[in-house]
């Protein structure tokens, strides 16, 4: 279970902040909506087919539909907004976590927003477009400035220049063990292996959107040898460099490689 799949239709049902008093205990239901809880105050506690979950201020939580809650152990007094939505999960990378943090300070003007466009019944178009406005905050990542990130962010910036592992290795003085090891567990894949999807997702973009002869967009992505750069391509999409650039000006749309 990693989260709500963004890239599949989400509909928006209703929101509204709940306050509970000391000791009080979540309501005993059979729910077949997804529910988005953000605690900004307090700690809420409630379980889902039996396990038991406790969401803390500056936490957030959905609720999958179709499970039994109930409030065995009392909350802490939590304030919080729910919000009751239809939408699909995913495993995908690219889900939203059914869990995680957020800034209150930050969201708090939208949080409030939503609950007043809720309960003085604004069009539905605006309620469903401050929901997936509050879904997208979300899914922005806390500021990190972790080795992980940075080196993440200089295979983005410095993609034309990185032709080796050891080209990374150099430029942050770490050995290739080290670097292997960070981006197996920080990513799932060999650092070729993510070097390489970069530098992938860069030529189908130029392809998209540029009309550069294919040899100069192969270059500009890192990739000196034409012939290692087709057969990158291919794995990764099933379809050459040119049959892609074809595929995408007749269906911008089709994107499932």
């Amino acid at each position: 279970m990693h989260g709500i799949d963004l890239n599949s239709p989400i509909q928006y049902e209703f929101a509204s902040f709940r306050f509970f008093e000391k000791k009080e205990h979540h309501i005993e239901r059979f729910c077949c909506v997804n529910v988005l809880l953000m605690v900004y105050e307090g700690v809420l506690r409630f379980s889902e087919d039996g396990e038991q979950v406790e969401v803390g201020a500056g936490e957030y939580y959905i609720q999958r539909k179709n499970r039994y809650q109930a409030g065995e152990l009392p909350s802490d007094a939590p304030h919080y907004l729910f919000v009751h939505f239809d939408g699909e999960w995913s495993e995908q990378p690219d889900a939203l976590p059914y869990r995680g943090s957020f800034d209150y300070t930050k969201l708090s003007e939208l949080m409030q927003q939503i609950d007043t466009a809720s309960h003085q019944k604004y069009v539905y178009a605006e309620q469903q477009y401050l929901f997936h406005k509050l879904l997208l905050s979300l899914r922005q990542k806390m500021p990190s400035n972790t080795l992980a990130d940075r080196l993440s962010k200089y295979v983005e910036e410095n993609i034309a220049a990185i032709t080796s592992l050891a080209d990374l290795c150099e430029a942050f003085h770490y050995s290739m063990n080290y670097v292997e090891r960070l981006f197996q567990r920080e990513f799932g894949v060999s650092p070729i292996h993510y070097i390489n999807d970069v530098k992938i997702k860069k030529a189908m973009y130029l392809l998209e959107t540029t009309s550069k002869p294919i040899s100069e967009i192969s270059e500009e992505c890192g990739y000196f040898d034409y012939p290692y750069f087709f057969k990158r391509f291919v794995q990764k999409t099933g379809v050459s460099p040119s049959e892609w650039r074809k595929i995408i000006q007749r269906n911008p749309a089709n994107r499932d490689f």
